[in-house]
């Protein structure tokens, strides 16, 4: 009570800080990569509500972890209440980049108790030269299992991955002899 009637003007920059949108750190796109086991989140606004557990980054979402990098336009993040994320949802143009493998959808979802992610509005998954399409993706990376469903799916793979180096011709060779 005292804080309040001495310094009411902090109190009141204080509750409004805490109630409005927060501006993200400027910073360029192309950060180091954060310390190890740490996760560093960017975005133009920052919206945290510690009744409900929820924290919304919109615009330029910028996620940057150990071996991957995420961008998109909308992340939510939910928390237990011992503060430890139990979900993320990443909406509008996901890129979710590892080495080796590009994923690109509109709508992604991770739970952290089973590690799983779902992967849906046109998800496409590039894994070195080879291509995964699909409806619904799950990747469980625990048990390194995919699935695909929910649709008709896709995979292009290599001729590389299939253990050749030669590019099939574009047309069938003719049979006919001379």
């Amino acid at each position: 009570m005292k804080l309040t009637l001495h310094f009411p003007f902090l109190s009141l920059a204080l509750l409004m800080a805490w109630s409005s949108p927060l501006p993200a750190q400027t910073m360029d796109d192309t950060e180091t990569p954060p310390p190890a086991g740490s996760t560093v989140i960017t975005s133009d606004e920052l919206h945290s509500d510690q009744n409900t557990h929820i924290s919304i980054f919109t615009g330029k979402v910028v996620t940057v972890g150990t071996n991957f990098r995420m961008t998109c336009q909308e992340m939510t993040v939910y928390f237990a209440n011992d503060n430890k994320v139990t979900k993320i949802v990443a909406t509008g143009d996901v890129v979710i980049t590892q080495p080796d493998r590009v994923t690109h959808c509109g709508h992604a979802e991770y739970y952290h108790d089973s590690d799983t992610f779902v992967l849906t509005d046109q998800p496409v998954i590039l894994d070195h030269k080879n291509q995964i399409i699909g409806t619904k993706i799950t990747i469980e990376r625990t048990s390194q299992k995919m699935t695909v469903d929910g649709g008709r799916s896709k995979v292009i793979i290599s001729n590389e991955s299939m253990g050749s180096t030669e590019t099939p011709p574009s047309s069938p060779p003719s049979t006919e002899t001379k």
